[in-house]
Order: structure tokens, then C-alpha cells, then sequence
């Protein structure tokens, strides 16, 4: 198998689990329940936190007797609630939800690549062959909806690693990203951790860009009937901060990765359909050809940008001095 099909076996298709440690007593045989379970992810279009709450089905197991018990979730972006469909009386604690990887193992488990531009395109050349030999006719089909998830996946993992190696590459980037995001201003480091550890702020830029932040934001679609453009959010407002270039060769070209983003989550969390119900149908070989080849714009348009980066640094050694 080739590293595609192996990433997609083991990570179910490279989606990033949801996660929250569920507490609560077997209504059955009276033991604790305490486990991790996978709830649904936040709607991330959603123009306002609240709105951003996505229900769902799960079931939970208890270890001890076997049972088996169906609940209902509902999940935001900080907050998750679980009721018994059986049992609605039981208490059920469920933490702040997050991503399964605890942030301690992110320095161990999660090198970030010094050329993330050469592990995309090898996945690029993949993913061609993939919908060359695999991809069918039907623009519904599971093993379609599949490959464009993937595309989104590659191209988010991209962003990430080339945001962190370019923020740690170009010290004038780092310091006006530090300058200018909003969650690094807001994260006080004791003066007693600095004195510990003087790498000590990187350490936690870094790892707040690998845990906390999601890479298939890009904002709100362009509205047709208004004069002004979206507000600059998510990952194109990250790479202005960082590198003050766009992130996108084109606002036509954002606007795609946005309404992709939208897809997205509902090819991941409502099984291909819409919030209405309506079944998605479009993701023949050509969508399918066109979403990759957009991916493949936009990985060249900001290499092309880092590349500059690289060559003013190399005209001006003092810039990223110490």
C-alpha cells in the first residue's frame, strides 16, 4: 500500500478526533464509567459561537457488565453535554472537548517537517492516482466523499507545518505574529518560567499553533449581494500576521477553500449531506481533480512567497540575527 492508503487506514481517513473524558455511573451495575469518546466536531461556519453546537448519537459501554447505552451529544467549541436516551435521570460529566493528542505529546509524537511543501506534493502525486484508479463515477459515492476529505486534510496539515517552520525559520515573522495574534497576547507567561526556560515562548507558540487552532478555517463566504469583502479570519489571517502575504493567489481562490471548508464538514460529520438533509452529489473525478489542482495553486502560491522570505533574509543577515 502506498502512504496514502496507510494514513487512511490508520486515521480513519486523516479526519482529527473530537474528544472528551465522559464520567458518569452505570445505571445497570453501579460501577464508574470513565472513558474518552469521540463526539461530533463544532460547526466552524457558524457566524457566532452559540450557533457553532452540533448534536449527535453516540454510544457508551460500560466495561465492568457490558452494557451498552445510546445517548445523545451535543458538542461546541468549549462545552459538551451527554444525556442517556434510557436513563435521562443519570448524570453524565463530560470535560471541555479537544483533540485526542494531550499537548505533552506533541514535541514527541508530532515533528513538525522542514520542508512541508515536498510532503505535500508527494501526497499530491497520490491522491492523482487515487482518483485516476479509484475514484468512481458517482459523485455521491462514500469512497469519493473520502477522497475530498483527504485533499482538505493534506492541504490542512500543510498550513500547519508550514506556518510553524516559517515562523521558527524568520525571527521578524515570529515577532510580528506574537505582536499581532490576539490568543498569543492573551497567554501570560510567568517571569519564573522564562528565567527556567528562555525558549520557553516559542515552545508554547509552537505548540499553540499544533493544538489549538484549526486549519480549515478560512471565514465566511463571499456574500453576492454585499459590497464589502468577509472579515479576514482563521488561516488567511494567520499567514498575513506571520508572513504579510495573502494565503490565496486570488479571493476567488479563498472563497473556494471556504465553501470546501463547508463540505468538509459535512462530508466528516452528516455523512454527506447538508444541515438540510440535502444529499451532496457533486464530487465526481472532475470536482474531485479541480479541489486537488486548487490545493496545489495555493501550496505553490505561498511557496513561491516563502522562497522570497528566504532570499531577503539571505540579502539582509540581520534580520533574523539574534
Amino acid at each position: 500500500m502506498g502512504r496514502m492508503s496507510d494514513y487512511m487506514i490508520d486515521n480513519g481517513f486523516g479526519m482529527q478526533r473530537w474528544v472528551s473524558e465522559v464520567t458518569l455511573v452505570c445505571p445497570v451495575c453501579n460501577r464508574v464509567i470513565s472513558k474518552e469518546l469521540d463526539v461530533p466536531e463544532p460547526d466552524y461556519s457558524a457566524e457566532k459561537s452559540r450557533d457553532m453546537k452540533v448534536d449527535d448519537e453516540l454510544e457508551i459501554e460500560c466495561d465492568s457488565c457490558g452494557s451498552v447505552f445510546d445517548a445523545y451529544v451535543w458538542a461546541g467549541p468549549a462545552h459538551c453535554d451527554i444525556t442517556l436516551r434510557e436513563y435521562e435521570n443519570v448524570n453524565v460529566s463530560c470535560s471541555p472537548p479537544g483533540y485526542d493528542r494531550p499537548p505533552e505529546d506533541w514535541d514527541e509524537y508530532w515533528g513538525t517537517p522542514e520542508h512541508p511543501v515536498e510532503i505535500f506534493d508527494a501526497n499530491y502525486d497520490e491522491l492523482r492516482k487515487i482518483i485516476d484508479t479509484q475514484a468512481t463515477t458517482d459523485g455521491a459515492s462514500l469512497m469519493n466523499r473520502m477522497i475530498f476529505a483527504q485533499i482538505i486534510t493534506f492541504l490542512e496539515a500543510y498550513f500547519c507545518d508550514n506556518l510553524v517552520t516559517g515562523l521558527l525559520n524568520h525571527k521578524e515573522c515570529l515577532l510580528r505574529f506574537a505582536a499581532k495574534d490576539g490568543a498569543i497576547q492573551g497567554d501570560p507567561i510567568p517571569a519564573v518560567e522564562v528565567l527556567k526556560d528562555p525558549e520557553i515562548v516559542v515552545k508554547k507558540i509552537v505548540r499553540s499553533l499544533k493544538e489549538g487552532r484549526l486549519y480549515h478555517k478560512f471565514g465566511k463566504q463571499t456574500d453576492p449581494k454585499s459590497q464589502s469583502k468577509p472579515k479576514l479570519e482563521g488561516v488567511p489571517l494567520w499567514y498575513r500576521h506571520a508572513f504579510d502575504f495573502s494565503l490565496t493567489p486570488s479571493e476567488d481562490i479563498l472563497d473556494e477553500l471556504r465553501g470546501y471548508a463547508v463540505l468538509r464538514h459535512d462530508c466528516v460529520h452528516r455523512n454527506g449531506e447538508t444541515k438540510d438533509g440535502e444529499a451532496l452529489t457533486m464530487f465526481n473525478k472532475d470536482y474531485l481533480l479541480k479541489a486537488l489542482n486548487t490545493a496545489k495553486a495555493v501550496v505553490q502560491h505561498i511557496d513561491e512567497n516563502m522562497e522570497a522570505l528566504d532570499k531577503t533574509d539571505e540579502a539582509d543577515p540581520k534580520i533574523n540575527s539574534a
